[in-house]
């Protein structure tokens, strides 16, 4: 046999193999509490779990600033830079050669009545809330576990989710008056 052939094989006995354990184990149902096999039954269940939900909360903040009035100017001032190479004595030899040059500015003065004025900056704030989820799970439970499992207890005024379509028997909880309403 050739080595293609013989991989065939191989990978057809594993599937074959494979195949029948699974056939083997569908038939068999466990209990999703103990883990036992006998006698189990289908169940909906009600459970109650806790989910976060991001709440975005928009306001604005305060924020003062002056806006000044005209302003005139004031003294000239004259000062002369980039003399540091002349004379060469003081220049390192690494140092660019420039001329010196005159820099020039003034003094403005001020207004002396600036008004002020306020911006709002637009801001966001997130805040988690945890409230309640309700869900029906489909469990098998054995006759043991079904007194032991019970389905969520639903506040007055509280919504459930519809029973799912299967073919299962409910749970009895303290919720049976609010499926009746």
């Amino acid at each position: 046999m050739n080595l293609r052939r013989m991989t065939l094989a191989f990978g057809l006995l594993a599937l074959a193999a494979a195949s029948g354990a699974r056939g083997a184990f569908a038939s068999e149902i466990y209990c999703a509490l103990c883990g036992g096999h006998n006698s189990c039954n289908k169940v909906c269940r009600l459970v109650c779990e806790e989910k976060k939900v991001d709440v975005i909360c928009w306001g604005v903040k305060c924020e003062d600033f002056c806006i000044p009035g005209p302003s005139k100017p004031g003294c000239k001032h004259c000062d002369v830079v980039c003399d540091q190479c002349y004379p060469k004595a003081k220049a390192k030899p690494d140092d660019p050669h420039s001329k010196a040059r005159p820099f020039v500015w003034r003094d403005w003065i001020p207004w002396n009545s600036p008004q002020i004025h306020t911006k709002r900056k637009l801001m966001q704030k997130i805040e988690t809330k945890k409230i309640p989820s309700y869900k029906w799970v489909v469990e098998d439970l054995c006759k043991e576990c079904e007194s032991k499992a019970k389905s969520a207890a639903v506040a007055p005024g509280e919504e459930i989710p519809p029973l799912p379509a299967i073919d299962a028997r409910v749970l009895p909880a303290e919720f049976a008056e609010n499926l009746a309403k």
